[in-house]
């Protein structure tokens, strides 16, 4: 097997349990799969990564990501791991569609009420990634995605953490410090969402991710400033020219508040998560939005488990994307299809408790 993508023969079976059903993406040295659980018939996703990839597994870092979100709620779920002669591999529960194609089939624009709740829940992927010690470094619309029964259907989930870092480590007495940061690092990223800091070669900390975070909200009323260019250092001069009025002309004025907090802080100082928690609630609040009302997409069509029905070409090369969500794989099985009074599709889930407290965001786990 050469360092390129992993090729797993259909009807495989991986570590005694996965049958290898379809192959859903590829890219780098990395594969993703569709498997079934030969006990349960449940169905999962599957990464697999060459053992031969130059500079190092990226898979053997997701997994350890992975490990220390286990049990937290709306991230990514590790439900098995192993490695093999020639590959390694890692098993994760489904996700439904990605942000990027939802927000595709809504023809690139959301609605307020869309934009708000989708702000706060990825500040709580986020938050949840932090508070075990990582920067996540490549937060995008590919990177998010939707979960495929009941609530998690209607609740963003965080993905992908091949480009994470561990921002706390242990010190000389054994106790967790905050890593010293760098004075100039290698690019990590997607230049289109990146912080404007991440051009400096500085490095990346809490509040880098959440300036990610808001371009992804601006981008929802609209393209971003330097949407037109492609090269990485032009995309940075035009992000370090870019005023936060103008960045974000077509947002909520209390957006502002966010930015002018992301401002006062550094590498070293703790995010005030509760604060731009309290933005977004303030937001729904007055302009009379609620967890119960549909989602832009769920107005679309074609309605199903874990998203819309969208209708589109199959790719032998689509681009890789871990696929999982927070729930056991018992929990995912699709042996049988749904009835149409299934209480877990996402037009029945309407109820607006939501997905998560103002406690939550207050409550400080890592102690930095």
């Amino acid at each position: 097997m050469s360092d390129g993508p992993v090729d797993i023969q259909l009807g495989k079976v991986i570590g005694r349990r996965w049958k290898i059903i379809e192959k859903l993406g590829e890219g780098g040295c990395g594969s993703v799969y569709l498997v079934e659980d030969t006990k349960s018939r449940a169905r999962a996703a599957l990464k697999a990564e060459s053992n031969f990839v130059p500079g190092g597994s990226v898979l053997k870092l997701e997994v350890q990501v992975l490990r220390r979100m286990i049990g937290k709620k709306y991230v990514a779920q590790l439900i098995a791991s192993g490695k093999k002669e020639k590959y390694c591999y890692m098993v994760m529960t489904l996700f439904g569609h990605s942000l990027a194609k939802l927000f595709k089939a809504c023809k690139r624009e959301f609605t307020l009420s869309t934009q708000v709740r989708l702000g706060m829940q990825m500040l709580y992927g986020l938050k949840q990634l932090h508070e075990v010690g990582f920067v996540h470094r490549d937060l995008k619309p590919a990177n998010l995605a939707v979960g495929r029964k009941g609530k998690h259907a209607r609740v963003l989930h965080l993905l992908d953490f091949g480009l994470s870092r561990e921002y706390i480590i242990k010190g000389t007495e054994g106790k967790p410090i905050i890593r010293a940061p760098r004075e100039n690092t290698l690019f990590r990223g997607t230049t289109k969402y990146c912080s404007a800091n991440s051009h400096t070669k500085a490095e990346q900390g809490r509040p880098d991710d959440l300036w990610s975070m808001l371009y992804v909200l601006a981008e929802m009323k609209g393209p971003l400033p330097w949407d037109q260019f492609r090269d990485k250092h032009e995309i940075g001069k035009v992000k370090h020219a870019t005023t936060d009025e103008k960045l974000l002309a077509k947002c909520p004025k209390e957006f502002m508040d966010i930015a002018n907090h992301l401002r006062e802080l550094d590498y070293y100082k703790r995010p005030d998560y509760a604060k731009i928690f309290g933005i977004f609630e303030k937001i729904m609040s007055e302009n009379d939005i609620h967890h119960s009302d549909q989602l832009d997409w769920e107005k679309l069509p074609n309605i199903g488990i874990g998203g819309v029905g969208l209708t589109e070409k199959k790719s032998k090369k689509k681009r890789i994307q871990t696929i999982a969500e927070d729930v056991s794989v018992d929990q995912t099985a699709e042996g049988n299809k749904p009835a149409t009074n299934d209480k877990t599709l996402v037009s029945e889930e309407c109820d607006d408790e939501p997905p998560f407290t103002k406690e939550e965001f207050e409550k400080n786990e890592i102690g930095f």
